[in-house]
């Protein structure tokens, strides 16, 4: 009898503890004293409630009846009009640590932790997109909600989720109250180096694209502010800190963003690549594109839908393809610029993909699906930039070559004809009103021809810039020395002068010409004939643009008729 009493009381016992112990979970999560976090697929459970609309007291009476099945790493689940619910048993050991439940998405719906506190009391936290940050338990990018504080006792959690059009896989994982601190001062650490980035670079595009007049700056620096601005709604900043208390936006804002960014990518690259020269239908395409993504994100914020959510990943889709489409004819078409505007867009185009594998259910929720796009265009940014930097740079120096082209001479380095009338006609204005004497220098190279037939064009060129050389040399910083024609420079003299001292002047540069040059074959000297136009009453002349080209004709007039054999080198003439 004593034996059959003994094995009564231990089948008792055996009852009790399956009777005290919560049904169905596989296994119990132990919190120990480590900080975390602690990963929770092997002690979840979950079920789908099609309607959406079970409470979770019938959850808990139905516990050993509702369908619930172990979770499996990376499962997605489509939300619509569903809700996820999510079950486990936790035990806490250590009394000083402060467990929390962590669901590390931006961007869930909502999410609700149940369990019954030591009365049997049920406590329920809240957070999510859908709720104000007032109501959420701890307010942050994300939801975090408290465990409970019973030391020792086996507590079974329901959690319920709610999360449209996106599918969820995100897994909450359990962690400490310091690790949770510690953690978020990094994220914002890191968040605020990436958003200073972004404004940083946005503010110096504007400054560029002022001080440039450059439509390029200007349209990056509208993408790259929607782009943070997108990214700061994906990470839940603008929920946190933009309007806390206004969750109907954040869905809004997920869509619109975005939209808009892809849209203004668009429009930087045709600005920049502009691919109107490769092919006029594929700009019109990029243009109409631009046009729909803001017209589609604006109807699906007033009529949100699961085909308008589609129609939105697969606009995306099709903008990632235009852009590479784009770039690739630019770098075939051998475009300086499109290399780097390619390998700026490389990064962010590989990022995007996770966020759009994800939305279609091919990708879990993870941390690349979460920041990929962060990370691409925190290396986007600079690169891009730079890229328009150089081409900037390499554009107004063009312009500054072509500027040169029209007032110096590319060979000798003088300037150009049309200066040297510009300069003719001031000087004759400013001799008139001061009634002093200027004088204009015609010298022709002579026997550059005979220079070119014997020793070749190269030889003639090197001619002339020694030429060029010897008589800027003659004249004072004052002067205005010009390349006038094929063999012909002008010295415009301006300044106190005589009659004497310009035929000094031109003595000198008809001296320094005959000095033998070890830079031209058989050290031939270089011959010129030299035609002085003298001004001694400079107040009879007219000082009209038209004028200053005449007198400049006469002047070249006058010097090729020099070529006649006469031995004279030097003819003054007055004008």
């Amino acid at each position: 009898m004593a034996a059959l009493a003994r094995a009564a009381l231990a089948m008792l016992c055996l009852l009790s503890a399956l009777l005290a112990s919560p049904a169905g979970a596989a296994e119990v999560l132990i919190l120990g004293s480590g900080n975390g976090p602690v990963g929770m697929a092997s002690v979840l459970e979950f079920w789908r409630d099609g309607h959406g609309q079970t409470p979770v007291e019938k959850v808990e009476a139905g516990a050993g009846s509702l369908p619930f099945t172990a979770v499996r790493s990376g499962q997605a689940h489509e939300l619509d009009n569903a809700a996820l619910w999510l079950r486990f048993d936790a035990v806490i050991r250590d009394p000083k640590v402060h467990w929390k439940l962590e669901l590390p998405m931006s961007g869930v719906d909502k999410i609700t932790l149940y369990y019954r506190d030591r009365l049997g009391r049920w406590v329920v936290q809240q957070a999510g997109d859908s709720l104000p940050i007032s109501a959420w338990a701890q307010p942050g990018r994300y939801p975090v909600l408290s465990l409970s504080h019973e030391v020792g006792e086996t507590i079974r959690y329901y959690i319920r989720v709610e999360h449209a059009r996106i599918p969820f896989s995100a897994l909450p994982r359990a962690v400490s109250e310091a690790q949770v601190t510690t953690a978020r001062q990094l994220d914002h650490l890191l968040l605020g180096i990436y958003f200073g980035l972004a404004a940083l670079v946005t503010v110096l595009a504007l400054i560029n694209a002022a001080a440039y007049r450059d439509w390029g700056f200007a349209t990056y620096a509208v993408y790259m502010a929607t782009f943070a601005g997108a990214q700061g709604a994906f990470a839940g900043l603008t929920g946190l800190y933009v309007w806390p208390q206004r969750p109907e936006l954040n869905n809004i804002a997920i869509v619109v963003l975005p939209l808009a960014a892809a849209a203004a990518a668009l429009w930087f690259v045709r600005t920049v690549i502009t691919p109107k020269r490769f092919s006029r239908a594929l700009d019109w395409f990029i243009v109409a594109l631009m046009t729909l993504l803001p017209v589609i994100a604006l109807l699906d914020a007033a009529f949100p839908t699961p085909e308008s959510f589609a129609l939105i990943n697969i606009l995306i889709s099709a903008g990632m393809v235009v852009l590479l489409m784009v770039l690739g004819v630019s770098l075939f078409e051998g475009d300086r610029h499109a290399r780097w505007i390619a390998l700026g867009f490389l990064p962010v185009l590989l990022g995007t993909l996770f966020p759009l594998l994800r939305n279609f259910g091919v990708l879990p929720s993870s941390f690349l699906t979460q920041n990929a796009l962060m990370l691409g265009s925190a290396l986007e940014a600079p690169i891009l930039f730079y890229g328009l930097l150089r081409r900037v740079t390499q554009r107004r120096e063009s312009e500054t070559r072509a500027t040169t082209l029209r007032t110096t001479d590319p060979l000798t380095g003088l300037g150009s004809a049309r200066v040297l009338v510009r300069k003719l006609r001031q000087a004759l204005s400013t001799a008139a009103r001061y009634q002093q004497p200027c004088a204009l220098l015609v010298i022709n190279l002579t026997n550059l021809a005979a220079l070119q037939q014997q020793h070749g064009r190269e030889t003639g060129d090197r001619a002339m810039v020694m030429a060029a050389s010897r008589i800027r040399a003659a004249a004072q910083t004052t002067d205005t020395v010009a390349r006038v024609g094929d063999s012909h420079f002008a010295l415009l003299m301006e300044g106190p002068m005589t009659s004497d001292s310009v035929n000094d002047v031109a003595t000198k540069i008809l001296a320094s010409g005959l000095r033998p040059s070890r830079e031209l074959p058989d050290a031939d000297p270089l011959v010129f004939h030299i035609a002085i136009g003298y001004m001694a009453e400079p107040g009879r002349l007219a000082r009209t643009e038209a004028e200053a080209q005449a007198c400049l004709a006469d002047m070249l007039h006058v010097v090729k008729e020099m070529n006649d054999g006469s031995r004279k080198a030097i003819r003054m003439i007055q004008l």
